[in-house]
């Protein structure tokens, strides 16, 4: 049938999670870079010891920051009457607006500013 929503490809999800998720993604892709680059530093250990003993390094590469802007439709919910009010969003984009008939003048937009910080050092 031409107008099933499927609301799993809408994505609506509390605003919590998709900033969780979002930062999750950003230290995947950290991590990676950094598996990138210790496998390269490896392999240049094992077949070009002579560039290594030399002080020869492989790049390391970083993700100094992040931004996001999304334009999202929002609404607040409560499941219970003593339970919290939850704020839910989910992206503005084609799907939702033809599948909810929803216009633009009702949409956020949530920015975020995510940026490395040092280590914390223990206290002694």
């Amino acid at each position: 049938m031409a107008n099933e929503v499927d609301f799993s490809e809408i994505l609506i999800t509390p605003v919590a999670t998709m900033i969780r998720e979002i930062a999750a993604g950003v230290a995947a892709a950290q991590r990676e870079l950094d598996q990138a680059s210790l496998q390269s530093q490896a392999d240049l250990h094992d077949k070009f010891p002579e560039l290594e003993q030399a002080g020869y390094q492989v790049t390391w590469y970083q993700i100094p920051e992040v931004r996001a802007e999304m334009r999202m439709a929002v609404h607040l919910e409560r499941q219970t009457p003593q339970s919290p009010l939850r704020l839910y969003a989910t992206p503005f984009n084609a799907k939702y607006r033809n599948a909810m008939n929803f216009t633009a003048d009702g949409s956020s937009t949530l920015t975020l500013r995510i940026v490395p910080v040092p280590p914390i050092t223990p206290v002694k």
